[in-house]
């Protein structure tokens, strides 16, 4: 996993199955931030609670496609994911990505 230094933090998700370098702060508020900003699912398709107006509006419209459909999307954003992009559009492809790999 190409770890060079000591502390090498890594993290690990569908999007970068060879990980990604953390680089953030080390104290325990700033992993739980960035846990809960980046890596915690908390819109889920069976419990819409923890969904924000946007993600249920996208959820509503995807329910609705052909599984074909959403397999095209969920790799289109996949390869979007790896691109260069500000920080919310990324959060918003991850959140989009996360929706559709639940249906």
């Amino acid at each position: 996993y190409e770890v060079r230094g000591y502390p090498t933090i890594k993290y690990f998700t569908a999007e970068a199955p060879k990980g990604t370098d953390y680089s953030g702060g080390r104290d325990f508020d700033s992993l739980k931030k960035f846990v809960e900003d980046e890596l915690e699912v908390k819109c889920l398709i069976d419990n819409d609670e923890g969904c924000s107006d946007k993600e249920k509006d996208f959820m509503s419209k995807w329910k609705a496609k052909d599984k074909s459909e959403v397999a095209a999307q969920l790799e289109r954003l996949n390869k979007m994911v790896s691109g260069s992009m500000k920080p919310d559009l990324k959060k918003w492809v991850v959140q989009r990505s996360n929706i559709l790999k639940q249906l």
